[in-house]
Order: C-alpha cells, then sequence, then structure tokens
C-alpha cells in the first residue's frame, strides 16, 4: 500500500453547544516517510489547535473580567452618590422632560393641559 495524501484534525469543544475544528490535508511526496509526514501534520495541527484555544478562552476571560469590573464600577457609583448625599430615586434636576404637546391656548388664556 502506498499512502499519496494524509489528513489530521482536531475538534476542540467550546462549550455552550459549540465547538471548533482545524483539518488540514498534506500530501506525502515519494520517497517520505509516510509515518513522519503523519506525525509532522499531527504537530502542526495540535500546536495551531492549541494556540486557537488558547486565544477563545483568553477572550471569554477578558469578557468575563469585563463584566465584573462594570459591576464593581456600578456599585463604586451608588456608593459615590450616597456619599454625596444623592438619592437615586430621586430625578435627576438637569434631566427635565417636558411634553412637546399643544400649547394653544383656550379663551381665558390658559393654555391646555394646565
Amino acid at each position: 500500500m502506498q499512502i499519496k495524501s494524509i489528513s489530521y484534525h482536531r475538534v476542540i469543544n467550546l462549550g455552550n453547544y459549540e465547538s471548533k475544528r482545524l483539518e488540514l490535508f498534506a500530501e506525502v511526496q515519494e520517497g517520505e516517510d509516510p509515518e513522519a509526514a503523519i506525525s509532522s501534520l499531527a504537530e502542526l495541527v495540535e500546536r495551531k489547535a492549541r494556540e486557537s484555544f488558547e486565544l477563545i478562552f483568553d477572550v471569554r476571560e477578558l469578557k468575563r473580567q469585563r463584566r465584573e469590573l462594570s459591576k464593581e464600577v456600578e456599585q463604586l457609583k451608588a456608593e459615590k452618590d450616597k456619599l454625596a448625599g444623592i438619592d437615586p430615586n430621586e430625578p435627576d434636576p438637569d434631566n427635565i422632560p417636558f411634553e412637546a404637546g399643544d400649547t394653544s391656548e383656550t379663551t381665558e388664556g390658559v393654555p391646555d393641559k394646565f
């Protein structure tokens, strides 16, 4: 039997029912040792899969840290407001809502909705 081509693949479970697949194909040259070619291809796939795997989990860890920091920032803002005597249930005096409704006057000179 003569081996002419080889392939090697690696499936990485990412969690949340997700996976990533890395597969490489190679042609075995005439006179090349198929065992050495298989080992070389397997090493390449495993190394690349590990790099990809590490990047994916680094991103997940950074996102987790960002969520934790956002929560901490909100807690610190609430603590700052508490120390400054600001009631979080009290409306912001700089944010005065108004209705852009009908401003036509009634017969007595008083605008509607008053």
